[in-house]
């Protein structure tokens, strides 16, 4: 039998540099596609994230004008109370206008607070996420928002602890509370406490309560009360709050205009 043997001619150099120049250009062409892809699923990534945050902010900027808003009115009512209460009055009208400067001057407390919201900005931080956003304005306007955010909270909790101090307990002390329970209390008022107060003001009803008699030492010490208390809250707006809607205001902007947002 003949055997056949086939001559094995070894490679040139021409050869094995073809074959390194393919494998070279198909590992380097696997690295670009998949550098591609991360980073294509990081602006994305990136996109939806700033779109969230807008949204946040946004949210933000209308729950912090209705705090001020609200506070605007406490402060006028309580300036009114400080400069005209001398004690409850037989004249029905100005009876009422007491009543209700009672209520929101001094007892609502809630619609004063303000909270940021946070979710987007703590996802950011505790994630590392921050990295995502590249433009160095935004950057500095997110540290700048935190910043800004810790204050407002600072601030607040030392307000409510001044009036659970001092403004609570004279108001517990001098005040009527049949008032605040019909407000708050009554199942024939079908709206929540706000807008029953509201309603009340636009309302020709009047209700009758037992009047409060004070000495003049007590109407010093209530009245002082009253105008400290609208200080502070006049302070946190003009100063923390309004801060803090520049800063809002400004993230805001930077993001629309980055990322053009409508």
């Amino acid at each position: 039998m003949e055997v056949h043997h086939h001559s094995h001619h070894p490679k040139k150099w021409k050869e094995y540099f073809l074959e390194f120049l393919m494998l070279f250009l198909a590992v380097t062409l696997g690295f670009l596609a998949e550098n591609y892809r991360e980073t294509y699923l990081e602006h994305e990534r990136e996109h939806e994230l700033a779109k969230s945050l807008y949204n946040e902010m946004k949210a933000d900027s209308i729950d912090l004008d209705n705090a001020i808003e609200f506070r605007k009115q406490k402060e006028y009512y309580l300036n009114y109370l400080y400069e005209n209460y001398n004690g409850d009055s037989d004249n029905d009208s100005i009876q009422k206008i007491y009543q209700v400067a009672q209520l929101i001057g001094v007892t609502s407390t809630s619609r004063t607070l303000f909270e940021p919201r946070n979710a987007i900005i703590h996802q950011l931080e505790n994630s590392g996420m921050l990295r995502y956003f590249k433009d160095e304005t935004i950057q500095s306007d997110l540290h700048n928002i935190i910043n800004s955010a810790d204050r407002m909270k600072t601030r607040l909790e030392g307000e409510n602890d001044i009036y659970q101090k001092f403004v609570l307990p004279i108001t517990l002390k001098y005040r009527n509370m049949d008032m605040v329970r019909k407000f708050s209390y009554d199942e024939s008022l079908k709206n929540n406490f706000y807008s029953t107060v509201e309603a009340y003001v636009k309302s020709p009803i009047y209700y009758h309560f037992p009047k409060m008699v004070y000495s003049g030492d007590d109407l010093k010490e209530i009245k002082k009360i009253f105008e400290y208390y609208r200080f502070l809250i006049s302070s946190t707006r003009k100063g923390m709050f309004m801060s803090y809607k520049a800063t809002n205001a400004k993230l805001l902007k930077d993001l629309r205009d980055y990322y053009k947002f409508n």
